[in-house]
């Protein structure tokens, strides 16, 4: 089989008959060849070319089924992101005899139903299904991609366009056709450019490309479904655009040839920048002449320098990049900064530009090798299909608006249903609207958008893209852009004094930062504006930036690609976003200097929709409470009134932020339990309020005996209403034996149910002799700080033991399970820091995101689709981000969907926690807790807590990771490195448990068994068991707080003991009896306890929740 394509040949047997049908027979001559790769899970996939084939005949033959052949000739819109199933998809609409119409997946139904009007489209694939005009014929794209095979006498009818889309509003998308002919000219610009430059266009060996662009876009289009297929390229696919999946897909699949948009190399260039910022001084150094010297090489001899930057000098950098297999990077629509072109050149990767838009496809790439014709900004010579010219601005010869005509161009319009004439003048150019240079040769330099032009004062034009290259590598910014705003007359203080207003209608150089949440970090901008001025004073004189805005609204782009800088403008003059007008002066002041930073301040005006806003609040707290809006008031408490609870108001509040995009801080969620104060709280984010900072009360009264103090006071009270009725308190209840199936109450012998002693190993004689014979080797106490006179070798030889048993690579031992939580979460994320936790998660997790001064957002319990939605809003914001959840939890006894967790961890960049305290030593074949329940791979989890105290018998906490994790904590973990180390008879009473354990499976088994039996029986009284799942905590619910007490008690004195839980342990009105099952359970034990727990509601005339 060749592995090759003859490109020439095939693009003169195109040139022979230039039909769509022509272009798919010859894309699918070689039907053994490989066509795409994916992965389904971790596993990797493939399909050929005959693959292909077959699959766009079996789509056309459904596709004409479900529209009709009286349709044929129409247009039909593929409304499908980027899959392996597109190409497949795209010719079987050809082939079934109708012209595909290219749309955004992304278009909401309104958008969608105007473009579909313009086309006059009749059909649409999409998946799924949407609110469109009945006559638009919908098809299920995920139907269609499992249609049966297409019959023998089945016939193509080919059609013979294809349509493009503008991005924009209602009122600005238009959508521009290309004929077949038109299209066969683009794909054989395929044969020039390997001509012009073999490294671009390969044919000598095999080639992948990854498919990662949208392909309704016409460089995704044109370039990858087109070109690369049509040459024989290996496409591929990806499950999303997240940088490491994109980073991770072209290192595995050894992709060669990759286009992207700026926003990726921009995005690489900038976090190069910032690892190497963070390096000590030495390796800056380095970092600089190597690239010095890559750039050097490259200069005298492209190849070589190119080839020995990418495989020598940044071959460690490049391995956690793109791979050392790239051979060419192109980057197109829109502007890229010339020192991020630098900075991927240096790594020896051969990047270039190429042109083009929706109504002209691609017209130009650069295939020079020579690396300052490169990063400077050429966009390349005109394609042989088409030609440039320039309308001059009057000023130089060679710069002006670029108008292009030629074959490859559109050659049709869509609107108001029909096909009309293409955009061109009389004699066939298109005018752009780029403002461009041509220099010797043709050679194409984008100066900017005609529309974008800014006038200065002196009445020059500036052209923004040319001024943004000198602001790329600004720190913290998250968008930023140029652009000109209206000069109002009056005089700014942040305007260099130097500018005298000699034109009232001239536009201020505006640079605008879009900065996040560090909006009003103060200390921030103040750096920010430092480096801005350092900037601006390369800039000529007449081109430096005269104002800096900064906002934390997000741009909205083009196509997901470029800023639209004419909304933005809009906004910006119509102050309908806030942003703060910044004193350009404070940059160039002395360190030691004090100037406003804020010269003024705006916030959008503009009121919010009351009533609107309110009863879609309403009707928030009606779903969430499965009621009706009209039974929820303006005024009635969520919790108090209308009987939901805390969880509830979190997952009402999540919702709120992503309807009306605002970030309600953690801390406000308590405000939020009316629809009138909730409303409140949303119309002060959307009006640009901040969090308010705590405020003092004014004259307060000294407290001098804590009897006084407001939270005692409050515990008093509670303790009455529970108590003071002579009520039996059930907690602090005296056990004066180990706990395991009975212990010893007041003498007397009692089922215990309140233990986690879960597998018997406190108390267990095989534990116990470890621990003396440790006492009579090492004493009761490390004596001092592990680090340095408490180590001890059985402290190394438990701590490999716990790594092995955890499926991690090393571990870490503590004195406390709540400290080892609270010293971690609280010192591994700082205030640059994303920590993210189930809303059940333990007491010291929440403690642990106050001690660690990072940003903290529960999200609702075990709800991965939700903190999904947090991590898409919010984690590009922050360094790190934690995930934190329990492998099963304390008060429900549910076992975490771990899996779902690793996935989002992995798509989003973060690190993963799991506590188990309660999964370890129940779930898995030896108690090894959720890596082996669920068949983790090691690093899956980063961190798993669990504590000695629980199953394993002793006291004291651990945290087993990855080595890196580990070693770092145990130099630099406060609540270990200034703590004692754990008493050695805990430590060899552990190891021993652990050893146990992994020798003797039926310890785990008998755990198991009881738990059957308990979850059996409890079921077959109708005994509500909450969320339980497969634990030893099996929660029975009660209701109000008064009747777990009580019947806690009533049942002690039934020689039974299982403790209650109540608010705000659990939410206000699910009390519930917390039975504990160990692996000494016997059968006729559990039915005694649930018979007696019968026995006592009905007694005392509780009615349990079924």
């Amino acid at each position: 089989m060749e592995l090759y394509t003859d490109i020439s040949s095939r693009c003169q047997a195109l040139r022979a008959d230039m039909t769509f049908k022509n272009i798919f027979e010859l894309t699918c001559s070689q039907p053994e060849r490989i066509a795409a790769h994916w992965l389904e899970g971790d596993e990797e996939r493939s399909a050929t070319f005959g693959d292909y084939r077959r699959m766009a005949m079996n789509y056309a033959q459904t596709l004409r089924s479900k529209l009709g052949e009286a349709r044929q000739g129409s247009f039909v819109a593929i409304q499908v992101d980027t899959c392996k199933e597109w190409f497949s998809l795209f010719w079987g609409l050809l082939m079934a005899g109708y012209n595909p119409l290219l749309l955004n997946a992304g278009l909401n139904e309104e958008m969608t139903a105007f473009m579909l009007g313009e086309a006059g489209a009749s059909g649409v694939v999409y998946r799924g299904r949407r609110k469109l005009p009945g006559q638009v014929v919908q098809v299920d794209a995920d139907a269609l991609f499992n249609s049966p095979d297409a019959a023998e006498a089945f016939e193509p009818c080919w059609a013979d366009k294809v349509a493009l889309c503008t991005s924009g509003s209602t009122a600005t998308s238009r959508i521009f056709v290309y004929d077949q002919a038109a299209v066969c000219e683009q794909v054989l610009n395929s044969d020039l450019l390997h001509k012009a430059n073999p490294r671009i266009i390969v044919n000598t060996h095999v080639q992948r490309n990854l498919a990662f662009l949208p392909f309704h876009h016409v460089f995704g289009f044109m370039v990858c479904v087109m070109w690369s297929n049509f040459i024989g390229y290996e496409s591929v696919y990806i499950k999303d655009r997240a940088p490491e999946t994109i980073l991770g897909a072209m290192r595995r699949f050894k992709v060669n040839f990759l286009c992207a948009v700026p926003v990726l190399a921009n995005s690489l260039s900038n976090g190069l920048n910032k690892k190497v910022a963070q390096q000590k001084p030495l390796k800056r150094y380095a970092f600089k002449l190597m690239k010095l010297l890559s750039l050097g090489l490259q200069s005298v001899a492209p190849r070589f320098g190119m080839d020995f930057g990418r495989k020598v000098l940044f071959k460690s950098v490049n391995a956690q990049l793109l791979g050392p297999d790239v051979d060419v990077i192109i980057l197109g629509g829109s502007h890229t900064p010339r020192e991020h072109m630098r900075n991927i050149a240096a790594l020896g990767y051969y990047t270039i530009c190429g042109f083009g838009m929706t109504e002209t496809a691609i017209t130009s790439c650069e295939t020079s090798m020579n690396l300052h014709t490169r990063v400077s900004g050429s966009v390349g010579r005109p394609f042989s299909s088409v030609e440039y010219k320039v309308d001059s601005d009057g000023k130089r010869s060679n710069t002006g608006e670029m108008l292009i005509r030629g074959t490859s161009v559109h050659t049709g319009q869509l609107k108001g249903g029909r096909l009309i004439a293409p955009d061109l003048d009389p004699q066939g150019w298109f005018r752009t609207g780029d403002v461009v240079r041509l220099e010797k040769g043709m050679r194409m330099y984008v100066e900017g958008r005609s529309k974008d032009v800014i006038i200065n004062e002196s009445g020059e034009n500036v052209y923004p893209d040319e001024i943004e290259d000198y602001f790329a590598n600004l720190e913290g910014v998250e968008q930023f852009c140029v652009l000109g705003l209206r000069n109002t007359g009056a005089s700014r203080v942040n305007r260099l004094k130097r500018r005298r207003h000699v034109r009232p209608d001239y536009e201020d150089i505006t640079l605008v930062l879009n900065v996040g949440e560090r909006y009003r970090d103060d200390a921030f901008l103040t750096q920010l504006m430092r480096q801005i001025a350092q900037s601006n004073k390369r800039l000529p004189v007449l081109k430096q930036i005269t104002r800096v805005l900064a906002t934390r609204v997000p741009f909205e782009l083009a196509n997901g690609i470029k800023v639209k800088r004419m909304a933005l403008k809009k906004s910006l003059e119509e102050n309908r976003i806030p942003y703060r007008d910044l004193d350009l002066k404070s940059g160039s002041l002395p360190l030691t200097d004090t100037q406003p930073l804020v010269v003024e301040e705006v916030v959008p005006v503009q009121e919010p929709n009351q009533d609107e806003i309110k009863e879609k609040v309403r009707a928030l707290y009606a779903q969430a409470l499965e009621t009706t809006p009209d039974k929820v008031s303006d005024d009635a408490h969520f919790i108090n009134d209308l009987g939901g609870d805390s969880l509830q108001v979190l997952s009402v509040s999540l919702k709120v932020e992503e309807m009306f995009s605002v970030l309600i801080p953690t801390e406000e969620y308590g405000q939020c339990t009316t629809v009138n104060d909730l409303t409140a709280v949303i119309n002060k984010y959307l009006g640009g309020g901040e969090a308010e900072p705590a405020q003092p009360r004014g004259e307060v009264t000294p407290v001098t005996r804590f009897e006084d103090a407001e939270e005692f006071q409050a515990f008093a009270q509670r303790q009455q209403a529970l108590l003071g009725a002579g009520m039996e308190n059930p907690y602090f209840v005296k056990h004066d034996s180990a706990l395991t199936d009975v212990s010893l109450m007041e003498g007397q012998e009692v089922l215990n149910f309140g233990s986690y002693n879960y597998v018997a190993m406190s108390g267990r004689k095989e534990v116990q002799e470890a621990a003396k014979a440790a006492i009579d080797k090492y004493g009761t106490s490390a004596s001092g700080s592990r680090l340095l006179a408490g180590e001890k070798s059985l402290y190394q030889e438990l701590e490999a033991e716990l790594a092995e048993w955890k499926n991690a690579e090393a571990a870490l031992v503590l004195v406390s399970g709540h400290a080892t939580n609270v010293t971690f979460v609280g010192n591994f994320c700082g205030k640059d820091d994303l920590i993210v936790y189930d809303a059940l998660a333990h007491n010291s997790i929440d403690q642990g995101t106050r001690l660690s001064q990072a940003t903290a957002k529960p999200f609702p319990h075990n709800d991965h689709v939700a903190l999904e939605s947090i991590l898409k809003a919010q984690r590009s914001k922050y360094k790190k981000c934690l995930i934190v959840i329990e492998g099963a939890y304390s008060m429900d006894g549910d076992i975490a969907n771990v899996p779902a967790f690793v996935a989002l961890k992995k798509q989003y960049g973060c690190f993963l926690m799991v506590d188990e305290a309660h999964s370890a030593c129940v779930i898995g074949k030896t108690g090894g807790g959720v890596d082996e329940y669920f068949g983790l791979e090691r690093g899956d989890v980063d961190i798993k807590m669990g504590t000695l105290s629980k199953g394993l018998g002793t006291c004291g906490g651990y945290l087993a990771g990855p080595r890196v994790i580990i070693d770092y904590l145990r130099y630099n973990l406060p609540g270990f490195v200034f703590s004692v180390g754990i008493s050695p008879p805990l430590a060899a009473g552990t190891l021993t448990a652990i050893r146990l354990l992994r020798r003797d499976p039926s310890i785990i088994q008998s755990l198991e068994n009881a738990i059957n039996t308990f979850v059996r029986e409890a079921h077959k009284r109708h005994l509500n068991t909450c969320l339980a799942g497969h634990t030893a905590i099996i929660p029975i619910l009660v209701g109000s707080d008064e009747n777990a007490f009580l019947l806690s008690n009533m049942l002690r004195h039934k020689g039974i003991f299982v403790p209650p839980a109540v608010f705000p342990a659990v939410p206000k009105g699910k009390a519930r009896l917390r039975f504990c099952v160990v692996s000494e359970h016997k059968p006729e034990q559990i039915v005694r306890a649930l018979d007696a727990l019968l026995e006592a509601a009905e007694e005392a005339g509780i009615e349990l929740p079924a």
